[in-house]
């Protein structure tokens, strides 16, 4: 296979991937889609509802761990092979600041991509460009078996 041949069959991976990406209801329940996603880079847009916030109006934990393990994670599938499949096995975060509903968005990458190993960190902005949070995940690579 050329190489313009592999890179377009990458990239009409990628659309497919972040297709299902947005067409999940796990991620239109949260208000995330993804931007773009590529060479061990994604960057996701959130739409933070009052839904997602706590007992002190600011946005749970819990959405901004699902956007940095999101960012981390589709940046590592942009360099996985058609055959290989990842799971998260460590995400760590640090909440720099209170995050408030409204538009927020994720850039995630690749920081180290081993055979089964990959190691990817995510920063997450209010639109104002004010940094929220930054953390890393770990994920554990694998062929597909079916």
């Amino acid at each position: 296979m050329r190489d313009d041949q592999l890179n377009d069959s990458q990239s009409d991976r990628l659309e497919l991937v972040r297709a299902a990406v947005n067409a999940s209801p796990f991620y239109q329940h949260l208000g995330m889609r993804v931007e773009s996603c590529g060479d061990g880079r994604s960057l996701f847009v959130m739409e933070a509802r009052e839904t997602a916030t706590n007992i002190f109006g600011s946005l749970h934990g819990g959405s901004l761990a699902s956007l940095i393990d999101s960012a981390c994670g589709l940046a590592l599938a942009s360099r996985l092979e058609p055959a290989e499949t990842a799971v998260t096995v460590d995400l760590n975060i640090k909440y720099l600041r209170p995050a408030f509903p409204g538009r927020l968005s994720a850039t995630g990458q690749v920081i180290y991509r081993g055979k089964v190993v990959g190691v990817e960190e995510a920063e997450i902005h209010q639109e104002n460009g004010e940094l929220l949070a930054k953390g890393t995940a770990v994920h554990v690579i694998s062929r597909r078996t079916s």
